[in-house]
C-alpha cells in the first residue's frame, strides 16, 4: 500500500521568512527527493529482512487473485526504511487493519491542519493495486483532491508498471514438493498464528482440497478423514465447534484450527509455506485498539 502527500503552490510575489527555517525545510525536502529517485533500484539493492522478502515474493505470483498487493507493501516498507523511522510491518492482519484506520484518521487531521495553517493545496493518496474495492483513496484540499481522483486510472496503471519492474524474478516450481496453498490474506503472507478464526475456517476447506485431492472434504465419514487430522478433534465441518464442553475449556477453537493447518503442512513436508516472523517484528501494534474485519483468502504458489 502506497501513501503519497502531494502539494502545489502558486507563485508568490513576495516571501518573508526566517532563513534558518527555510534552510532546514529545503534540506529535508531535497533529501527525500533524492531517496525517491533511487526507487528504481530499491528491490535490486537487496532486501534485508524476512518480512519484506516474503511480501515481495508473494506479490506477483498470482495477479488474478491478489495482484501486486504484496509487492506494493514491500516497496512501501523499503521506501519508508530509507528515512530510518522506528517502525515495522504489522504481520497480524487484524491489528494491521486497526492501525490502518487509526493512521488514516490521523492523516486526515494532519492534512486538514496543513491546508488551514499553511494555505497550500495538499492531498493524501493511498493506493493498493490489485484490490477490487477501496484500492484508491484520496482526501485533502480541493480542487487538487478532485484532480487526483480523476487521474486514478493513469496513476494505478503506472504504479503497477513500476512495481512489476521492481518485482523479484519468479522462483521455479519444484515438482518433487507436494502442492499446498501458502497462507495469504489479502495478498499478504500471514503466519497461521496471526490468522483470525474466520480466516482459518475459510482456509481449511481449501487446504483440504489440495491435501486430499477431493473437491469436498467428506465431513463425518471416517474413510475420508486425512491421516494428519489432530487426534481427539471431531472430523466435522470446521465452521462449527463440535467438540465436547470439556475440550472447549482446555483449548480454544482458534488454537485447534491453527493446529489443523500446522499438522497438514508438516505431514506433507511443506513447512516452507508457513510464514514465520520473529517476535520483535510482532510488537509494533500489540496494544492497538479498534474494530477489525476478516480478509479474503487468496491462493498463490510460493516456493522457497
Amino acid at each position: 500500500m502506497g501513501v503519497k502527500m502531494m502539494d502545489t503552490t502558486a507563485p508568490e510575489p513576495l516571501t518573508l521568512s526566517d532563513d534558518n527555517d527555510d534552510d532546514g525545510d529545503d534540506g529535508c525536502m531535497s533529501s527525500q527527493s533524492s531517496d525517491y529517485g533511487d526507487d528504481g533500484d530499491m528491490m535490486t539493492s537487496g532486501i534485508t529482512d524476512e518480512v519484506t522478502a516474503q511480501l515481495a515474493a508473494a506479490g506477483w505470483l498470482n495477479q488474478r487473485t491478489d495482484g501486486p498487493v504484496g509487492m506494493a507493501a514491500a516497496a512501501a516498507i523499503m521506501s519508508a526504511k530509507k528515512r530510518k523511522r522506528p517502525h515495522s510491518f504489522e504481520t497480524n492482519p487484524s491489528i494491521r487493519k486497526r492501525q490502518q484506520n487509526r493512521l488514516l484518521r490521523k492523516l486526515r487531521q494532519t492534512i486538514d491542519e496543513f491546508a488551514t495553517r499553511v494555505g497550500q493545496q495538499a492531498v493524501v493518496l493511498v493506493a493498493t493495486p490489485g484490490k477490487p474495492s477501496n484500492s484508491y483513496k484520496c482526501f485533502g484540499a480541493k480542487p487538487l483532491e478532485d484532480i487526483v481522483k480523476n487521474l486514478r486510472t493513469m496513476i494505478m496503471e503506472e504504479l503497477e508498471t513500476a512495481l512489476a519492474q521492481q518485482a523479484p524474478p519468479p522462483v521455479q516450481d519444484d515438482p518433487s514438493l507436494y502442492e499446498l496453498p501458502p497462507l495469504v490474506i489479502d495478498g499478504i503472507p500471514t503466519p497461521v498464528e496471526k490468522m483470525t478464526q474466520a480466516q482459518l475456517r475459510a482456509f481449511i476447506p481449501l487446504m483440504l482440497k489440495y491435501s486430499t485431492g477431493r473437491v469436498k472434504p467428506g465431513w463425518g465419514r471416517e474413510s475420508t478423514k486425512p491421516p494428519w487430522w489432530p487426534p481427539g478433534l471431531p472430523w466435522a465441518n470446521v465452521r462449527m465447534d463440535a467438540r465436547s464442553d470439556e475440550s472447549k475449556h482446555k483449548i480454544s477453537w482458534t488454537h485447534a484450527l491453527q493446529q489443523i493447518v500446522i499438522n497438514c503442512y508438516k505431514y506433507h513436508g511443506r513447512e516452507d509455506l508457513l510464514p514465520g516472523y520473529s517476535e520483535e517484528e510482532d510488537k509494533s501494534g500489540a496494544g492497538a485498539g479498534g474494530g477489525a474485519e476478516a480478509g479474503t483468502v487468496g491462493v498463490i504458489r510460493l516456493h522457497k
